[in-house]
């Protein structure tokens, strides 16, 4: 898979007047921040926009933040100070994105559990796993032993027979702390593995600024997700 980015979807389409228009229906009115979207709750945007639902499954070691990452994905404020997660944890984000000249709703099932759980109860791992349309592996950049666990976690987590796209996100991200030795390591990673790595901030800005912060990281995994299927499509079609 190709690792560029922006080819299918308009990277920046959400601070276009169009963009900026649909976001409206994101946020919560009775905040500065975007609304949470309860299991049979969506926006309210015209039921003609076309909306694609997928599962992912979000994993890392402990404690390197992965709610954290899912919980500023969503727009929301993670508890602090931050307990692991017990058990399986659910979060529905909801994000348009415009592919070519088509308004498309992606609905992201995030799947969340914390690592003692998963050792404790052979269930979890499996429910986790099953169907995933994408696994997102996290890592933490003042943890650089984080960042070369994650071949690990990429066998742990495959599957025969399915095909889920593969996404690697950088926790506790600063532009004036980076160092440029894992900089380094994590092209290498990226041209190994065909995976992309994506840097995130978790510290929450509480204003409806914050859309646009993540607004890259939502895209590229909507992205990944678009490409995947185009290519199964495209492997059915030459099956037959």
């Amino acid at each position: 898979m190709n690792l560029s980015v922006g080819n299918i979807i308009s990277l920046d389409w959400h601070s276009s007047a169009e963009g900026e228009t649909m976001l409206q229906h994101f946020y919560n009115p009775q905040t500065t921040g975007r609304k949470t979207f309860g299991i049979l709750e969506r926006p309210s945007i015209a039921s003609n926009v076309e909306e694609v639902s997928y599962k992912l499954f979000v994993t890392g070691k402990s404690g390197i933040g992965k709610t954290a990452t899912v919980a500023r994905l969503a727009g929301s404020r993670c508890r602090i100070p931050h307990t692991e997660t017990h058990g399986i944890q659910k979060s529905n984000i909801f994000w348009p994105v415009k592919i070519w000249d088509k308004i498309i709703l992606f609905k992201l099932q995030i799947w969340d559990a914390g690592e003692n759980s998963i050792k404790k109860y052979a269930h979890i791992f499996p429910a986790c796993r099953d169907k995933a349309d994408a696994i997102i592996y996290i890592f933490s950049f003042t943890d650089p032993n984080s960042l070369a666990e994650l071949p690990q976690q990429m066998a742990r987590t495959a599957s025969q027979g399915e095909n889920p796209a593969c996404i690697a996100i950088g926790t506790r991200y600063s532009v004036q702390e980076r160092g440029e030795t894992l900089s380094t390591e994590i092209k290498d990673f990226e041209q190994k593995w065909q995976v992309p790595v994506l840097r995130i901030d978790n510290r929450w800005a509480g204003d409806r600024g914050e859309v646009h912060e993540v607004a890259p990281i939502l895209n590229i995994i909507c992205e990944r997700l678009w490409v995947r299927d185009q290519e199964y499509l495209l492997k059915q079609g030459l099956s037959k």
